[in-house]
């Protein structure tokens, strides 16, 4: 009787321990698929105020914003050093000078599959010249235009896009400037990690996008507006809470004091342009941030 008992007991033992050791392995595989996620990066160009941002998983890029007229050049040598001619999207937030300036030189120097636009004309000159160059790169390289008027996602590689549009393109009555509260917002999933793209959102849009509801935490956010002050930024950050965050600024235009004490009193991380080019990068785990040679 004891002797069938010990067997019993080894037996169980046994079942026991195959069972530690296939939820260990299992631990150990999944920690290990989520370490080896290829990196990503997002390369902010230092071009004085004004955004143009590169966004590269492997081999696959999507430009956020490309500066103003002579930053779309800075944009095309940057990714064609690295051999990477053809982008998946452009996004363009809006149409002010300093987003949209530098669109027709990546037009015309790189294969873009995708542009990306808020759905309004523009005005500029910057803007007819981007729709120029976006007819002949139609033709050449079968670039599909997207206007948006409502949410739009994709997948890239293993990340997830989220671009959000304004609730309403309408002009508010007597608005000269009103180009800013149409940008389109960008949210960009990959693994764990999630970074936020606000475009020049001021208080309205700001608060009409944080009106919808949705998880807004991110670990990253490129401030909008320059870091120009606002009042819905408190709302934004009490919302977002992030660990890091960056504004496209220049010497001559610096983040306002009030904004980089603000995100300093939620403890993040501030890097403005204005000193050397910024560099985000996450393995789905994990953000971290450097600027220049740093």
């Amino acid at each position: 009787m004891k002797k069938k008992q010990l067997i019993g007991i080894f037996l169980l033992l046994a079942v026991l321990g195959t069972a530690l050791f296939l939820l260990l392995n299992h631990q150990t595989l999944a920690g290990t698929q989520q370490k080896i996620l290829p990196l990503l990066t997002a390369q902010i160009f230092k071009v004085g105020k004004a955004d143009a941002i590169v966004l590269q998983l492997e081999e696959k890029v999507i430009i956020l914003d490309a500066g103003e007229e002579e930053d779309g050049r800075e944009i095309a040598e940057y990714l064609k050093k690295r051999n990477l001619n053809r982008v998946d999207a452009m996004i363009i937030t809006h149409f002010d000078k300093d987003h949209v300036g530098g669109a027709d030189t990546v037009l015309e120097e790189l294969t873009v599959e995708k542009l990306i636009l808020p759905d309004y004309e523009g005005s500029s000159t910057d803007y007819q010249e981007m729709m120029e160059a976006l007819a002949s790169s139609k033709k050449k390289n079968g670039t599909q235009e997207i206007r948006l008027r409502e949410d739009w996602e994709m997948s890239w590689g293993k990340a997830d896009i989220l671009i959000e549009p304004p609730s309403s393109y309408e002009i508010p009555d007597a608005s000269k400037e009103y180009d800013n509260d149409f940008s389109l917002i960008t949210t960009l999933r990959y693994g764990e990690t999630t970074l936020l793209f606000m475009g020049d959102a001021e208080k309205r849009l700001t608060r009409s996008w944080l009106a919808k509801n949705r998880d807004r935490h991110c670990d990253f956010v490129k401030m909008p507006h320059h870091g120009v002050y606002q009042t819905a930024l408190v709302e934004m950050l009490e919302a977002l809470r992030p660990s890091a965050a960056a504004l496209c600024t220049s010497q001559k235009n610096p983040a306002e004091t009030k904004t980089v004490e603000l995100l300093k009193a939620y403890r993040v991380a501030v890097y403005e342009t204005r000193t050397g080019d910024i560099t985000v990068s996450s393995d789905g785990t994990a953000v971290s941030v450097k600027q220049g040679g740093s």
